[in-house]
């Protein structure tokens, strides 16, 4: 994969990931989608005390207290809701909406690049599944919002810490693949048997 195509790729990341922020935004202001939005903000402003509290000296002390792990834990279980919300818009568009879209989203049509598949056949909606949930760690995402009803909130920022590291892992490691692999291939695409090319190609 040429240098042009990458550019192009992670150019058409930022504007899909800029769409998808503002959109579950906007959504997550619809009081009705969010029952607990009174006591988020309580938990939020909890955690903005102890922010302010936080200096060079005590913010390991205090990531390590159970009164921040509790409103951390406080703040996931009231955005539980919003948590769902990003999920499914997530697959509506980076698997329903690219897939109808002939294998590319808003971004990708923009840098008029497109997904497709190592055998030359048209990409499957199992194929568009799998590279999606691994990119953007979704299934990791289902795992975090699953722990914060099995576990108490000792245990939650156990979890939390665990599949937080294996996204940033998985992430990095496929932002390195695309970048310095020849086909330009990340994680994702290996594992979907997918890549992505222009459409002039």
């Amino acid at each position: 994969m040429n240098s042009n195509i990458k550019f192009r790729r992670f150019s058409a990341y930022l504007i899909d990931y800029l769409f998808i922020f503002l959109l579950i935004t906007m959504i997550s202001q619809i009081r009705v989608l969010n029952p607990t939005y009174n006591e988020y903000i309580d938990s939020y402003g909890r955690y903005t005390e102890i922010y302010e509290d936080l200096t060079v000296d005590n913010v390991l002390e205090i990531a390590e207290s159970d009164e921040y792990k509790e409103v951390n834990y406080d703040l996931s279980r009231y955005s539980v809701s919003i948590s769902i919300i990003s999920l499914v818009v997530y697959f509506a568009y980076f698997v329903g909406f690219q897939k109808w879209n002939k294998n590319q989203t808003l971004g990708k049509k923009m840098f008029n690049i497109e997904v497709a598949s190592d055998d030359g056949k048209d990409v499957s909606w199992f194929q568009m599944l799998i590279r999606e949930i691994i990119i953007y760690n979704l299934l990791l995402e289902i795992l975090s919002i699953i722990s914060i009803f099995v576990f108490d909130y000792q245990g939650y920022w156990v979890a939390s810490n665990i599949l937080t590291f294996i996204a940033g892992l998985i992430s990095w490691v496929s932002v390195f693949f695309i970048l310095f692999r020849k086909d330009g291939k990340g994680i994702h695409d290996l594992l979907a048997k997918t890549r992505v090319v222009g459409k002039e190609q």
